[in-house]
């Protein structure tokens, strides 16, 4: 009976470390915004209403694309730090193996109108935020801080 119950547990462990989805997550921002991890690269923003856009036969939820490592937000603005994956020889996506500068994207979601400016590199961002008036001192959090 000891020896059964004990090949069940381990089973059970074994299936449950080998689910997919077991660590993916929601994590709640402003305004109907969220930050969804589908899997371990498959980290994006989407929101409750869809991106403006100038052509309104194309509805797309997602704000910005995986893969989403750090944000920071107040009641008007959400600002992303992306790393842009690439697509391996099997077509999977993933980052690249050595990360530069221009595998960096940042992002700004106005959360009032639903626009999204970007991709940045850091200098743009840091126009970009001069552009809309954002004022804060703008202090990105890890994604894996927040869950």
């Amino acid at each position: 009976m000891i020896l059964i119950k004990k090949v069940i547990l381990i089973s059970l462990c074994l299936f449950l470390t080998g689910c997919a989805g077991i660590a993916d997550y929601t994590i709640d921002l402003e305004n109907g915004y969220r930050i969804d991890r589908l899997s371990a690269h498959q980290i994006a923003i989407y929101g409750d209403k869809p991106v403006q856009s100038d052509d309104e036969t194309i509805v797309n939820y997602l704000y910005v694309p995986a893969k989403v490592t750090d944000v920071w937000w107040n009641k008007d603005y959400i600002v992303t730090k992306q790393i842009v994956l690439v697509v391996d020889e099997n077509g999977y996506e993933k980052p690249p193996e050595k990360l530069s500068n221009k595998e960096i994207s940042y992002w700004i979601i106005n959360v009032n109108n639903h626009q999204v400016f970007g991709p940045f590199d850091e200098k743009e961002l840091e126009a970009e935020t001069d552009n809309l008036g954002l004022t804060e001192k703008i202090s990105l959090t890890s994604i894996e801080k927040l869950k």
